[in-house]
Parts: C-alpha cells; structure tokens; sequence
C-alpha cells in the first residue's frame, strides 16, 4: 500500500530579540517559515509553497504573526495576542456551540480554562460577546484549525489539544465522541497519534477526568 499526503515543514528564516507581549519584555525570537510538502510514506519529498510564517518568543513559546517585530509596548498589546491563545479560546467556543447548546455551567468551565491556559484573562462579559460573534460565523472546528495549524508551535497545539480535553472531561468523564473530535483536533493540526496519546496519558497521571476506552 501506498501512503501520501502533505504536511507542513518549519524552517527557520531569521533570529534575532524582540519585545514579547506575553513575556512583556524583551526575549529572543526565531522567525519561521512553514512550507507545504508532498509526502511519501511521512517522508516530505516535493515543495508545494508557502503556507504561512510565524514568529516564535525563545521564553514562553508563544507564536505572533510577524507584525509583532514592530511591537511598542505603549500601544498596548491586545493586537498581537499570541495565536495559539486565539486559537484556543475560539476552538474552545466551537466545542461549546457544537451541540447546538450553551449553558451557564459550560460557560462557566470554559471561561475557568481560558484564564487557567492563557496569558490575557477574560470576564464573562468578554467571553459571551465572543461567542456572540463566533455564533454569527460558525465554521466546523477542523476547518477553522485547519486555518490557522501553520503559524502554531507544538507547544500551542499541546496546549489547544489539552484545553479541549478539559472541556470534554468536565463533566468528569470523556466520552467516545469527544475522543473522536480531539483526535480530529489532533490530525488537522499535524500532531502524531503517539504525541496525542503522551498527552493523554500525562493528563490521567494527573487524575484529570477519566477516558473512556477507544
């Protein structure tokens, strides 16, 4: 048999410091570039162009869209949040709405996970006008990762996949269909089934809510 596909190769591009708006001083960065790949047998063999670039912070590992080189700590730094917590709070609000229901319970949970993971805390107030505008243009969760996969780090899908794990097991247990959607999660953004799988296993050391058996 067999196997082909595409994935997303990072190079490095340039290096140099910067003032990171999670560290909020001044840090090391390293400037990448993500090209897409044919592949054969998870081999990466021929080019198939850019799919995006990303500056990633040496210290928190945080990823910014480039613009951030230009950042000047006065202007505040809400503009160039970093994108793996974008991505986390608006995945976080698609798991929510994927039912078709929201309740003040999973608000509530959801709200705790984006404080407890992020750098930039929400009020309640922020987090129902957010999913109030993600309401008005929702979009399938893979598609949206699918979006955004090529300015994210490992650290940022890590923490993507593990906020989503929580808010699966909130309830104390996770079920099939919730596994299915975080390994959906997983594949779209490139993680490997053993990276997820260490994930997992490193969450139940911690006696985070129990999994069901796949």
């Amino acid at each position: 048999m067999i196997i082909f596909g595409t994935r997303g190769v990072k190079t490095t591009m340039d290096q140099g410091d910067f003032t990171c708006p999670q560290c909020a001083n001044n840090q090391a960065y390293k400037h990448k570039k993500v090209t897409n790949f044919f592949t054969l047998y998870f081999i990466p063999l021929i080019p198939l162009g850019k799919a995006g670039e990303f500056v990633e912070c040496q210290a928190c590992k945080g990823t910014f869209v480039p613009r951030v080189l230009e950042y000047k700590p006065e202007l505040g730094a809400n503009e160039f949040q970093s994108v793996y917590e974008q991505a986390m709070r608006h995945s976080m609000v698609l798991m929510m709405l994927a039912d078709g229901e929201i309740d003040d319970n999973e608000l509530d949970v959801v709200l705790q996970i984006i404080n407890k993971f992020g750098h930039n805390d929400m009020t309640m107030d922020q987090l129902q006008a957010y999913v109030s505008k993600v309401q008005s243009n929702p979009e399938p969760i893979g598609t949206y990762l699918k979006k955004v996969t090529p300015s994210l780090n490992e650290h940022g899908k890590e923490v993507i996949i593990k906020c989503g794990l929580a808010v699966a097991g909130a309830d104390g247990h996770i079920d099939d269909s919730e596994i299915a959607m975080i390994k959906e999660m997983a594949q779209t953004m490139e993680m490997s089934s053993s990276h997820l799988k260490g994930i997992m296993a490193d969450l139940m050391k911690k006696e985070e809510p129990s999994f069901s058996d796949n």
